[in-house]
């Protein structure tokens, strides 16, 4: 609905800090679109645990994020369906104790870093 849905397209100046700022003023979110955010770093994610709606969630080009973030994320967001993390340069899927989080999200593509689409 309206004012459920974040756009931070091509904000390279979005902060971990800056983040949680702005979930603490909406909770409720259900989609947070963060294409490109590069300043974004594992503990911003974690500021999103709170987000028990957050259902889409963006983070393509988020190069500072790793995968245990993002296996984090996953475990605190039960209600996450749609996650795309392409370009994460950080987010390796072939960890093994972390690859089971990540199986319903990964449709792995021939692309160089193998995450065109990461997504449920």
């Amino acid at each position: 609905g309206a004012g459920r849905q974040r756009d931070a397209n091509y904000t390279n100046l979005l902060t971990d800090a800056a983040l949680s700022r702005l979930v603490a003023h909406r909770p409720r979110l259900e989609a947070l679109l963060l294409m490109q955010c590069a300043r974004l770093t594992d503990d911003g994610l974690a500021a999103l645990h709170g987000c028990a709606c957050l259902r889409r969630l963006n983070l393509a080009m988020c190069t500072g994020v790793t995968e245990r973030g993002v296996a984090a994320l996953i475990d605190a967001l039960p209600a996450l369906d749609d996650l795309e993390l392409a370009g994460c340069s950080r987010v390796r899927l072939d960890v093994p104790a972390l690859s089971a989080k990540f199986e319903r999200f990964v449709e792995l593509s021939e692309d160089a870093d193998g995450l065109d689409a990461v997504q449920g």
